[in-house]
């Protein structure tokens, strides 16, 4: 038996507007969010409040998933990546930092990720001392969670088709479907759900 366990989310909180309450304030919507859904990204220079959600992580005893996105450019300079990263660190344990790549980068930015939870989404095989797994044509590489990225917008057969695809891993597998609204990620939970998932 399949024993995977999909935590699946969006990237971003940006929903159609009739997601969310109409009288629910802005700050709220995280709140909201994640009683409904158990993953989410965001990017690292996001403008929601971080330090909120943090906080609301670290009071919650529910299964949440934070996947904080960096872009591979940002992987580029050391400098600037250690500047982005300074704000969120003391709260490392609570988030995964995940990028779409190319290719490896430096040993110096890997130096700078060294004590994060991290996961890489290749098309590509590189090299990285992580847990490699080959799922849906992605390789990923990670230390904690495998993080599954997918910027593609599925109908019911794709979604199904595309989730019966994916080998058992026996763990848990985080994934982001970018542009989904929340009918399509209950429709993604629900057919996880009938698989056995």
């Amino acid at each position: 038996m399949n024993k995977t366990e999909f935590l699946i989310g969006r990237s971003g909180l940006d929903l159609l507007n009739d997601f969310y309450p109409d009288d629910l304030p802005n700050e709220w919507r995280f709140d909201y969010y994640s009683t409904l859904f158990k993953a989410l990204a965001l990017k690292i220079d996001t403008e929601e409040d971080l330090e909120q959600i943090f906080t609301e992580l670290g009071e919650s005893d529910e299964v949440f998933e934070l996947v904080i996105f960096i872009e591979q450019t940002q992987l580029l300079d050391a400098d600037q990546l250690a500047s982005k990263l300074k704000p969120i660190h003391q709260y490392q344990s609570q988030f995964t930092l995940f990028c779409e790549l190319e290719e490896r980068p430096s040993d110096e930015i890997m130096t700078i990720l060294s004590g994060y939870r991290l996961c890489f989404q290749s098309n590509k095989k590189l090299k990285f001392d992580l847990n490699t797994k080959l799922i849906a044509n992605k390789h990923l590489y990670f230390n904690q969670l495998p993080i599954l990225y997918t910027s593609s917008v599925w109908d019911e057969k794709q979604m199904r088709d595309f989730l019966q695809d994916i080998p058992p891993i026996n763990t848990k597998i985080i994934l982001i479907c970018r542009h989904a609204e929340s009918e399509t990620l209950n429709k993604i939970r629900m057919i996880a759900e009938i698989l056995g998932f």
